[in-house]
């Protein structure tokens, strides 16, 4: 009967476990595609501040070729 209630809560600490190896994992891996979707958002931000200063050099150009 020992042995019956041991192997039981055995069982129940090794599902537990590979619970919180799951929920560990399921953690990083959120972790990455928050950082990743961050540095998306970054580099599309770059971008596109680029090419507006691109549109306003190129406005300023053509003012001062029609003055």
């Amino acid at each position: 009967m020992f042995n019956m209630f041991n192997q039981f809560f055995t069982a129940i600490t090794v599902f537990f476990t590979a619970l919180e190896k799951l929920a560990k994992a399921t953690n990083h891996l959120s972790t990455w595609a928050e950082e990743s979707a961050g540095a998306f958002a970054d580099e599309a931000r770059v971008q596109r501040q680029a090419k507006l200063n691109a549109l306003n050099a190129q406005a300023k150009l053509d003012i001062q070729q029609t003055t």
